[in-house]
């Protein structure tokens, strides 16, 4: 064989090695799932549930239910209070707010937060995950309100008389039904999960366990303090894992396949023979 058929040889091996690299090299990278979220109504859902939730909290003294509706426990509920209460009821339910207001708002936010930055994310993306977290636990705590303030079931506290005298009187002791210290908790932690695993982070078992470990914690925590029975519990981490799963999957990422709409990536124009343009596009449809 000559030099030159085999310098021919060589050029067409190297040449078919590198043309998937130099392809490769060419192909846009892979776009980042992104949450669909509708910033007008996320937004609004957002703040009008926020601001109706502060409102019944605020005004709580005076639209409360004046005297319980559904007094005495069921067998069930009285047996597991009494198994599960705290000598020091107080500090029960301190450690449970620690779960509320620091601990699941700290995990779902800081997690997805510390996830986002990690894989190469954007401050943008980690606003648009954080606002169907934060709509998601928003929705739970109203739906909570609505049906505490319905329902009037009085607390195990006022049943096994460890409320302190000068509480005994106060509107709040109605509110047992259900627990919105679980249904939010359970609410962010499942939230916060499924929007890990929707977007396909590494993580998401991580931010479940942790997530779902401090909901758990906090609804024991609400009946060691005699706050609320284990129904209350029950419903309030059905009710907050439900709609911590279908908030999310509302706003699950999706492609231009899963949606069924045209995405333009590109338009070409030549003259024709006889004069005038051919424009051409090209995209998925």
């Amino acid at each position: 064989m000559s030099a030159m058929p085999r310098f021919l040889l060589s050029f067409v091996f190297v040449a078919s090695l590198a043309a998937p690299a130099v392809a490769s090299a060419e192909e846009p990278p892979p776009a980042r799932p992104m949450m669909r979220v509708n910033l007008p109504i996320d937004l609004t859902v957002t703040a009008v549930g926020g601001a109706a939730w502060i409102t019944t909290e605020v005004l709580k003294s005076k639209i409360a239910p004046a005297s319980c509706r559904w007094c005495s426990p069921p067998g069930i509920d009285d047996s597991i209070a009494r198994a599960l209460h705290w000598g020091n009821t107080k500090t029960a339910a301190r450690l449970s707010d620690v779960g509320l207001y620091g601990l699941a708002p700290l995990a779902a936010f800081g997690f997805d937060a510390a996830v986002v930055y990690a894989t190469g994310g954007t401050l943008a993306e980690w606003g648009t995950d954080a606002l169907v977290i934060l709509e998601s636990m928003v929705v739970a705590a109203d739906l909570t309100q609505i049906v505490k303030f319905s329902v009037g079931r009085e607390r195990p506290l006022l049943e096994y008389n460890s409320v302190d005298p000068d509480e005994r009187d106060s509107r709040d002791n109605n509110l047992s039904f259900f627990s919105g210290h679980t249904s939010f908790t359970f609410s962010a932690a499942v939230a916060s999960g499924t929007v890990a695993t929707l977007k396909g982070y590494r993580a998401a078992p991580w931010i479940w366990a942790t997530g779902l470990t401090i909901a758990a914690a906090t609804g024991y925590l609400r009946m060691a303090a005699d706050k609320h029975y284990f129904t209350d519990v029950m419903i309030g981490a059905i009710v907050g894992s439900a709609v911590g799963f279908v908030v999310p999957w509302l706003h699950r990422p999706t492609t231009s396949k899963d949606t069924g709409t045209a995405r333009l990536s590109g338009m070409t124009a030549s003259p024709l023979p006889g004069g005038g343009p051919l424009v051409g596009f090209s995209g998925i449809w």
